[in-house]
């Protein structure tokens, strides 16, 4: 085990943020976002892009969109939603956990009668994303 140097001007090698001290912001759609880490601003090195708080109010939706070289985990907090990724779409609920490829085109839309609130981990993709490419040459 290594001892953390926690001499003065040193880098904190563990970062705890709580959701909300930060800020909400519009985002795509009627997506509501709370930026809770971003790599290049944690001090330190990471795999991870960005951890999300995202919340969506009722009847609400973000906008289609895709991420060239990201592949996400979704984690659903409170609420009821359908996910839209390429051909394939999905009810989620709280407790729910997801997983987005990258180069795939992809939204949530909240279904339920409360905020659907979920939390997003991102990370750059290990190699080139293929995206639809095997659905597409399998005919489907």
């Amino acid at each position: 085990m290594t001892i953390p140097d926690t001499s003065a001007g040193a880098a904190p090698r563990l970062l705890v943020q709580h959701a909300a001290d930060m800020a909400e912001r519009q985002s795509r759609g009627e997506l509501r976002v709370r930026q809770i880490f971003q790599a290049g601003a944690a001090g330190f090195e990471s795999s991870l892009s960005f951890v999300l708080w995202n919340r969506i109010p009722a009847g609400g939706a973000n906008e289609l969109h895709v991420h060239e070289d990201i592949e996400k985990v979704y984690y659903f907090l409170q609420g009821q939603g359908e996910v839209a990724c390429g051909p394939w779409s999905r009810n989620v609920a709280a407790g729910d956990f997801l997983f987005f490829p990258a180069a795939i085109p992809h939204m949530v839309r909240n279904t339920g009668a409360d905020d659907l609130q979920f939390v997003v981990v991102a990370a750059k993709t290990l190699g080139t994303p293929r995206g639809l490419a095997s659905e597409q040459a399998a005919g489907g």
